[in-house]
């Protein structure tokens, strides 16, 4: 049986344009829409009839489907997020719905259930992984959707995004941090599962390489999942010899650090800017990173822009209009678009006690 990824490559086009094609947007030129109905009827290819259901019946609800399961503790920016969401959804007089999938239950199985009982006229993916089985699922089955994240590989743009640019944030971290004179920059992060964490990862590399530094593997930990983690990570980095022990230490997100705070405390080293002191900087700026002690200098990702983009992005494919760049520019955090429906956003730096 030939699936939506067949037809677009047979017809030398995009997943969404062979979705858009098939389904009647006006888009998509005649010339291209007729090629791509062949294509789909030589190969015997059917769009969705749930789909097409799902937008003659609107439920007025969109779905927000993170990829964590209900035990996963460190993922307090998703939870910023929804509630971000769910004031915007009320503004377009939308409900909002965050689903899960149960341990017992397939990825597959929810997303199919959730088109098939026209719960929602669309998803917003979170958490994307390097190669996500998602994106793939509902482009087949025709359910609408724009991802928060991207996949590894950035020159696909065949499905719908918005995504902080990790890459940026990172840099932006080391290069200040070069600036005030720290050469040993050492960087802890958590596993290597979503994308965002390998491209936070890069950027690290990236601004090493940038600057002439070396990149030591004794001051990359990654794969802290917790505070024990985190405890014998710093650990390890302040037991290496006093000119190869790092001097700042970078983490992947706020959470990290405010384990790492802690472990240089009862390591009895200071915190902050002075020399002597080790500085600690990270990415998210969740609600705590201003009130801790020392408070963090991290990287700060523009919720409600994110929120707002995701969902007027969402909007605009299901009423079939152009996606919203323009109304939604903010000097502060600089908006690039990739492709017709591909964001990237730029975060910027809060420079605290920390660091």
């Amino acid at each position: 049986m030939h699936t939506i990824h067949d037809v677009a490559k047979a017809a030398g086009v995009s997943i969404t344009t062979v979705s858009r094609a098939l389904n009647g947007y006006g888009d998509v030129s005649e010339k291209t829409r007729q090629r791509i109905v062949r294509v789909a009827r030589e190969l015997g290819y059917h769009a969705n009839a749930a789909a097409r259901n799902l937008r003659g019946k609107r439920t007025d609800t969109i779905a927000f489907a993170p990829y964590l399961y209900i035990e996963s503790e460190s993922e307090p920016f998703v939870k910023e997020f929804i509630g971000m969401l769910a004031v915007d959804c009320f503004e377009h007089n939308l409900s909002l719905l965050v689903t899960l999938p149960y341990p017992e239950q397939s990825m597959s199985e929810m997303y199919r259930k959730l088109t098939n009982s026209s719960r929602a006229d669309g998803v917003i993916l979170a958490h994307v992984q390097p190669e996500d089985p998602r994106i793939s699922l509902l482009q087949e089955i025709g359910m609408p959707f724009v991802a928060f994240g991207r996949k590894l590989d950035e020159t696909d743009l065949s499905y719908p995004f918005i995504d902080v640019d990790s890459r940026a944030g990172i840099h932006k971290l080391v290069s200040y941090l070069y600036e005030q004179g720290h050469r040993r920059i050492a960087y802890l992060s958590k596993p290597l599962e979503a994308s965002y964490v390998y491209f936070r990862k890069s950027g690290y590399l990236e601004a090493l390489q940038s600057y002439g530094l070396v990149e030591d593997p004794h001051l990359i930990i990654m794969g802290l999942q917790n505070q024990q983690d985190t405890f014998q990570a710093v650990e390890r980095v302040l037991a290496l010899p006093e000119e190869e022990a790092p001097t700042a230490i970078v983490t992947s997100n706020d959470w990290l650090a405010l384990y790492v705070l802690s472990a240089l405390r009862a390591q009895g080293k200071a915190i902050g800017k002075e020399p002597g002191q080790i500085a600690v900087a990270s990415f998210d700026n969740l609600s705590f990173a201003a009130f801790v002690d020392p408070a963090l200098t991290t990287v700060r990702q523009p919720t409600n822009v994110l929120s707002k983009l995701a969902l007027e992005l969402l909007v605009s494919i299901l009423k079939q209009e152009a996606a919203p760049l323009k109304q939604l520019e903010d000097p502060t955090f600089p908006v690039t678009q990739l492709g017709p429906e591909q964001f990237l956003v730029e975060p910027d730096l809060i420079v605290r006690n920390s660091a």
